[in-house]
């Protein structure tokens, strides 16, 4: 069974990791929650989220900045995938990380049990003290210390930071 937002919720307050939950109608795309993070004074990093597979149906998480462009012909070197990238369906993101498209986020990968999607972080949200993802369902954000983000991450997968600058990936 697939864990949804309340769940994931309990589990960020057993690891006591601080977090400000926002509530609001729901968006698919950057341009949809812009307004939003206005509307709500959302401060830190505000962030995008793409799933991603190769020809073989390796799959992988990019978690970045609202604003990184992400050339998915230059990203599969960087990440070594086999073949040419591509968007995973919503079957495969239902199948990996439990949920729909648009609530897609780097806390999804709780759902991950059998541990086969690989993720990498944009280095630059390092630079904000706070950053901000949906909890397994696009009505929601939550807002946590991007250091308490990493941590309880890094207790469900392996974070690897990417620079989309240098195209760098350092293992955490």
């Amino acid at each position: 069974m697939k864990l949804e937002a309340k769940s994931l919720l309990a589990a960020l307050n057993e690891q006591k990791v601080e977090y400000k939950l926002f509530e609001h109608e729901a968006f698919f795309t950057v341009e949809e929650s812009s307004k939003l993070k206005s509307d709500l004074n959302m401060q830190g990093a505000h962030t995008k989220n793409l799933f991603l597979r190769d020809k073989k149906r390796n799959f992988y998480l990019l978690s970045c900045l609202d604003s990184t462009e992400v050339d998915l012909k230059i990203i599969k070197n960087t990440i070594q995938c086999q073949g040419n990238l591509s968007f995973g369906s919503a079957e495969y993101l239902y199948d990996k990380l439990g949920v729909k498209p648009g609530s897609v986020s780097p806390y999804s990968l709780i759902n991950n049990v059998d541990k086969d999607v690989s993720f990498y972080l944009d280095k630059k949200i390092n630079d904000y003290e706070l950053c901000n993802f949906h909890p397994l369902d696009n009505t929601k954000t939550i807002q946590v210390k991007t250091q308490d983000c990493i941590k309880f991450l890094k207790t469900i997968t392996t974070v690897r930071l990417i620079d989309f600058t240098t195209m760098e990936v350092i293992n955490l």
